[in-house]
């Protein structure tokens, strides 16, 4: 079992191995500072979680309709990247889109990057010898061309996580060598992640983001309790339901006006978070009137979630502080996802869409060229199969560029109509995935696990 105490004293050595080695003058010709801010730590980890709902804000409102499911976590550890080699106008803009706050300098930022980047290298190396409770893995990648002169401290801060690669030459082969190590990396739940011709021959630089987890129900649901019902979306379907009788971290949450309950995985690091609006809400779904949409409960709780105050604060003081216990009988169905977020439309609701404009996004920081670097496009796909066994959880972001009223208490916890779900890393305090569950797609069940 891999011991975080341990992990979190190691990181005072690396902390000051760190600052001894990173260069100030890399990032801008300003960022000098001889000490960290000492709150930087948990400054960034607030701005990752308000990014992280920023997001999940915006996203509905693009699938306003349709099912959601993506990695807040890939997306940001993607943006961050492009973040630390933006000058001018997209570096502020970067900085604002990522919540990061205005006291943090891009050296705080560097630091912690670097110091995060030497735990995972830590723990991965404590999973690869030791039994764990689940899998959960989050890479990144840089793929420069051959022909640009990367900056000395960006080889310094990247190290293997960076490779120059000779685009054009044969964008193809490289298309399949990007495409391989995410498949690899998310053990082959995300395929193809960049299309065939989405590199070319002028094609100059490439941020990946790639992250999986696999984990099992620290209680499982049993097969045989298993059955077939109605789900009550934007129309009505029969899907499989799991369902059992135990105690789980249950409350009825005021502010944000939902029924809400913890499932956690093995370990109990990692757990999935549940958010069910009132049934009432999910009778509208299948009328397409404006009057309907607004009173979507689904919409209404992400709004109460993401940027309403005393919401908010409710939200996450049961991510980090827990709920009460109570036996629970809980129904949940049982389904796959595959999605493809509109990224382009994403980044432009973020704030940041001025990173994929030609002329327009400014990132030399990354290397010593007068011309900088580029990027055209980005694409997003994520993947989660529910079972009864547990959860399987995968997703990969690219960033590339190329030539073109209060609910009553319910005797149970039944979601058998749309709702909102998380799954949120303690240790890290990150949301790694999150997504709506509005209407079964094409079904996938069988009587196996």
């Amino acid at each position: 079992m891999i011991s975080f105490k341990n992990i979190k004293m190691l990181s005072v050595l690396l902390f000051i191995s760190i600052l001894s080695t990173i260069n100030c003058q890399c990032l801008t010709s300003n960022d000098s500072p001889t000490t960290g801010d000492e709150n930087s730590k948990a400054l960034l980890t607030m701005a990752e979680l308000n990014f992280a709902l920023d997001s999940l804000d915006k996203v509905a409102l693009i699938e306003a309709r349709d099912n959601v499911f993506y990695s807040p976590h890939s997306i940001h550890e993607a943006l961050v990247l492009a973040y630390f080699g933006a000058r001018g106008e997209t570096e502020k803009n970067l900085k604002k889109a990522l919540k990061i706050p205005e006291e943090l300098s891009k050296i705080d930022i560097q630091r912690s990057y670097a110091l995060d980047k030497s735990i995972k290298q830590f723990a991965k190396s404590l999973q690869n010898s030791s039994e764990t409770n689940y899998e959960f893995t989050t890479a990144n990648r840089l793929y420069i061309s051959s022909g640009k002169m990367i900056r000395e401290c960006m080889l310094d801060l990247f190290g293997s996580q960076l490779e120059k690669v000779d685009f054009k030459s044969n964008p193809s082969e490289i298309t399949m060598m990007i495409n391989e190590w995410v498949s690899n990396t998310t053990k082959g739940n995300i395929k193809d992640l960049i299309p065939s011709d989405g590199i070319d021959e002028a094609t100059d630089l490439v941020l990946v983001n790639a992250v999986y987890f696999k984990g099992l129900w620290q209680n499982k649901f049993d097969l045989a309790d298993s059955k077939r019902d109605i789900f009550y979306g934007s129309k009505n379907s029969i899907v499989t339901y799991m369902t059992q009788k135990k105690t789980f971290n249950y409350m009825v949450a005021e502010d944000l006006g939902a029924y809400v309950i913890q499932m956690p995985y093995k370990g109990e690091d990692i757990s999935m978070f549940v958010f069910l609006p009132p049934f009432a809400m999910a009778r509208s779904l299948g009328d397409n009137s404006t009057s309907s949409i607004e009173r979507d409960g689904i919409k209404k709780l992400i709004t109460r979630m993401t940027t309403n105050e005393k919401g908010v604060k409710e939200l996450q003081d049961i991510l980090t502080d827990g709920m009460p216990q109570r036996e629970v009988e809980v129904t949940f169905p049982k389904f796959t996802i595959e999605k493809e977020l509109p990224m382009g439309t994403l980044l432009d609701a973020l704030g940041a869409g001025d990173l994929m404009k030609a002329n327009v996004a400014d990132l030399r920081g990354f290397v010593d060229d007068k011309e900088g670097l580029h990027l055209g496009d980005a694409v997003h796909k994520a993947k989660i199969e529910i079972n009864e066994e547990g959860t399987t959880a995968a997703a990969a972001t690219a960033l590339f560029s190329f030539r073109s009223s209060r609910p009553a208490e319910p005797a149970v916890f039944n979601a058998n109509h749309p709702f909102v779900y998380i799954i949120y890393d303690k240790n890290s305090q990150s949301i790694l995935f999150t997504g709506i569950y509005r209407t079964p797609v094409i079904p996938v069940d069988t009587n196996t696990s």
